[in-house]
C-alpha cells in the first residue's frame, strides 16, 4: 500500500480525537490493484463528462475519474469557481497511486485520496418532482464495504450535492469523508472559516492546536511551507442543531481572490469539518504544483469532512445510513479589502456567506431529498461489478446486505467474471466446470472477506483458489496461512504470482535470515516466469538492496531490456546500487542525465537524498527538489 507522506501523533489531543485517530487504520489497500501504469508523456485525449447547466452555472463531472467535479463555471462572471486543470497528469498521491489535481474530489472510506479516484462510477440522469435534472453517481467501496450515492442538481448560481453513504452489512465499519476542492491560487487569494483555532500539521508528523489570530493562514500564496489547517469550528457550527425550534447553522468555508470574488462551500450536518491545504512557498511545494498542473498554475484546497481532522476515522454502525447536503456557490464580497485581523475578517465574511446561501433558496435541496430513493433507469455510465457480486454473495451465505433503493449495480465484465461464475454454480458444485486459467496470465481481480474465503474453500482445489486464499490471508497479516496457501498453489501449477506472494510473505515473516534468503529466491523465480514484467524485477532489486547484495542488483539491472532499464524507478535502484558499492561516479553520471520518476510518492525525498550522496555540498537542482518542509 502506498504510504501517506506523514503520520500524525495523537499525543496531547482531545480524547475523542485521539481515539478516532487510533481507530480504523488500514495497512493494505487489498483487494484493489495498484494503478501505476502511467508516465509523463502528454497527448490529447477525450474525457467523458456529465454536464449540469443552466443560465448561470455549468458543472462538469468526469465519469471515468471518480465522478470528479472537474469544472464549475460561473457564466455570469466568466470565471471558474474551482481549479480547472488544463492537463490530466497522474502522480503518486492516492491510495492506489494514480491521482490528478483539480476540481472537487469525493473521498470516502479511509484517509487518503480514495481508491476510485481514477475509476469509472455508475451514473444516471433523473428528473426531480419539479421537472429539473438530477445527476446521480454511485459505487461500492470495497475496503470498508460502503455504498456511496451522490446526487447533484443546480439551483440558480449554486450547485447542490446530496451525499448518502450506506453501510449495507450488520457489522460496524470505519468511515471517512472529505470533499477536496481545489481553488486557483493567486497573490491575493484568501481563505476564511468560522474558527478561532485550528489543528495544524506540517510534513513532519506534528498535529497541534494553533491560534488563528496569530498563525493567520488566510493567504495561501504566503504560506512558508506545505501545511494542513483543520479548523476547530465555532460552537454550534460543529453540532447538529442549536435548539429544537431553530435550524441548524450551516458550516462553511470560503476562498476569494484579490477582488473578493470566489467560491463559498456550505453544508448540513454531519459534514462539519473544514480544512485548508497549502503547498507552501518552498522549492518542493512549487515543484509539486508544476508536477501536477504544468502551466495551469498553482492551487490550494478548501475541504469539508465528517471529523475535525483527516487522521480520524469514525465508527459507522451496521445498517447505518449517513447523509448530508453540500452547496457550492459563487461569492462576491462587498468590500474585498478586509484589512483587519483574522477575527474581523471572518466576522465580515461569515454573514455574507450565509446571506448568499439564503438567497439561493432551498428548492434544489428539496428536489434532491425527495428523489434520493428514486431508482435509476437508463444508465449513462457503468461502474464496477462488485456491488452486484457482494449482494449475490450475501444472499448465498445468508448475510445482510441492504442496498439503498436509489442505486443499481451491474455485474457484467471481465473484472468479476470468475467470481460471478463461482456464485452461479449450485452450492454443491461451486467452481466445477470453470476452466482453469493460464497461470502465466495475471488474475483480473481479487476479493476480501470471510464469505469469499468460504466460497473458495468449497470450490475444487486449484492453483487459483489457493492463490486467492493466500493473498487474502497475506493482506490480513496472517503470514503462516498465506505461505501454506501459496505453496499449495505452486504444487498445482507454478505461477509468477504465487511465487511473488510466497517470496514477500517469507520476507515479512519472523523466519529469520533463512526465510529472508528463501524469499529472495522465490522472487527471482517469479521474475524468471515473467521476465518482462517491470514490478517483479523492481521488487527483486529492492529486496537484494535491502539485504546488502548491491553487486547482484547491478547485474540484474545490467541485464534488463533497455525499455525497462530506462524507467525512472530502475534508474533510482541503479544509482542506489552504485552508491552502495562506492561507485559515486556512475551514480552521478545517471543523476546528471536529468531523468524523471513518474510515480514519485508525495513526500518522497529520494531524489534529493541521492543527489546529496553523489554530490556532497552541491545544491539539489530544482527538478529533483520535492522538499516541502520549511527551510531552517
Amino acid at each position: 500500500m502506498p504510504q501517506a507522506p506523514y503520520e500524525a501523533s495523537a499525543e496531547g489531543l482531545p480524547a475523542e480525537m485521539a481515539a478516532n485517530i487510533r481507530y480504523g487504520q488500514v495497512s493494505s489497500i487489498h483487494p484493489y490493484l495498484i494503478q501505476d501504469g502511467y508516465d509523463r508523456t502528454r497527448t490529447p485525449a477525450p474525457m467523458r463528462v456529465a454536464v449540469l447547466e443552466n443560465e448561470q452555472l455549468r458543472a462538469e463531472f468526469a465519469l471515468d475519474l471518480g465522478g470528479r467535479l472537474v469544472r464549475l463555471f460561473d457564466k455570469t462572471t466568466g470565471r471558474d469557481l474551482v481549479y480547472r486543470n488544463a492537463i490530466l497528469q497522474p502522480a503518486n498521491l492516492a491510495l492506489r497511486d494514480a491521482w490528478f489535481s483539480g476540481g472537487a474530489e469525493w473521498n470516502i472510506g479511509m484517509r487518503g485520496h480514495w481508491p476510485l479516484t481514477v475509476d469509472p462510477l455508475y451514473a444516471a440522469e433523473l428528473t426531480g418532482d419539479d421537472g429539473e435534472p438530477i445527476l446521480r453517481l454511485w459505487e461500492y467501496e470495497r475496503v470498508r464495504g460502503l455504498i456511496l450515492q451522490i446526487d447533484a442538481t443546480l439551483e440558480g448560481p449554486a450547485l447542490h450535492v446530496h451525499v448518502r453513504v450506506r453501510n449495507p452489512r450488520d457489522r460496524e465499519t470505519g468511515m471517512y469523508w472529505w470533499t477536496n476542492i481545489a481553488v486557483a491560487q493567486s497573490e491575493g487569494s484568501r481563505v476564511f472559516a468560522p474558527a478561532t483555532h485550528a489543528y495544524m500539521t506540517g510534513y513532519d508528523g506534528t498535529l497541534g492546536r494553533v491560534d488563528l489570530r496569530k498563525a493567520d493562514p488566510r493567504f495561501p500564496a504566503a504560506a512558508p511551507a506545505a501545511a494542513d489547517y483543520f479548523f476547530d469550528l465555532a460552537p454550534g457550527l460543529a453540532d447538529s442543531a442549536d435548539a429544537a425550534d431553530a435550524p441548524a447553522p450551516r458550516p462553511w468555508i470560503a476562498a476569494v481572490d484579490a477582488e473578493g470574488s470566489g467560491l463559498a462551500h456550505v453544508s448540513t450536518a454531519p459534514l462539519t469539518g473544514r480544512k485548508l491545504f497549502v503547498w507552501g512557498d518552498t522549492p518542493g511545494g512549487r515543484r509539486w504544483c508544476d508536477w501536477l498542473g504544468g502551466e495551469t498554475g498553482a492551487y490550494f484546497e478548501i475541504q469539508a469532512g465528517l471529523a475535525t481532522t483527516q487522521y480520524e476515522h469514525l465508527r459507522m454502525p451496521g445498517g447505518a445510513t449517513w447523509e448530508w447536503t453540500e452547496t457550492f456557490l459563487p461569492l462576491q464580497l462587498a468590500d474585498p479589502r478586509l484589512d483587519g485581523g483574522w477575527d474581523d475578517a471572518v466576522a465580515e465574511v461569515g454573514p455574507q456567506v450565509v446571506q448568499a446561501a439564503e438567497r439561493i433558496g432551498s428548492a434544489g435541496i428539496a428536489r434532491l431529498e425527495s428523489s434520493v430513493d428514486v431508482a435509476p433507469e437508463a444508465l449513462i455510465s457503468i461502474g464496477s461489478p462488485w456491488g452486484a457480486l457482494e449482494q449475490e454473495l450475501a444472499a448465498r451465505t445468508g448475510t445482510a446486505f441492504a442496498s439503498p433503493a436509489g442505486v443499481r449495480f451491474v455485474r457484467d465484465g471481465e473484472e468479476g467474471a470468475y467470481w460471478a461464475a463461482l456464485l452461479d454454480a449450485p452450492s454443491d458444485r461451486i467452481g466445477r466446470g470453470i476452466a482453469e486459467p493460464d497461470p502465466l496470465v495475471a488474475p483480473d481481480s481479487y476479493v476480501t472477506g470471510d464469505e469469499w474465503d468460504h466460497v473458495l474453500a468449497e470450490a475444487p482445489s486449484t492453483w487459483l483458489t489457493h492463490y486467492h486464499r493466500a493473498v487474502a490471508a497475506h493482506a490480513r497479516g496472517e503470514h503462516g496461512t498465506a505461505v501454506s496457501h501459496y505453496e499449495a498453489s505452486l504444487r498445482h501449477r507454478r505461477s509468477p504470482w504465487a511465487l511473488r506472494g510466497l517470496g514477500l510473505a517469507l520476507r515479512q515473516s519472523d523466519g529469520g535470515t533463512a526465510a529472508q534468503a528463501e524469499g529472495i529466491h522465490r522472487l527471482a523465480e517469479a521474475r524468471e516466469l515473467a521476465p518482462d514484467l517491470a514490478p517483479l524485477a523492481l521488487e527483486l532489486a529492492e529486496a537484494l538492496l535491502s539485504d546488502g547484495r548491491a553487486d547482484e542488483v547491478r547485474t540484474l539491472i545490467g541485464g534488463l531490456p533497455a525499455e525497462l532499464r530506462g524507467l525512472g524507478r530502475f534508474r533510482v535502484v541503479e544509482i542506489r546500487a552504485a552508491l552502495a558499492v562506492g561507485d559515486r561516479e556512475t551514480a552521478g553520471r545517471i543523476l546528471e542525465e536529468r531523468f524523471e520518476v513518474p510515480n514519485l510518492r508525495e513526500g518522497e525525498l529520494s531524489m534529493s537524498a541521492l543527489w546529496h550522496e553523489a554530490f556532497p555540498g552541491r545544491p539539489v537542482p530544482s527538478w529533483y527538489d520535492f522538499e516541502m518542509a520549511p527551510e531552517d
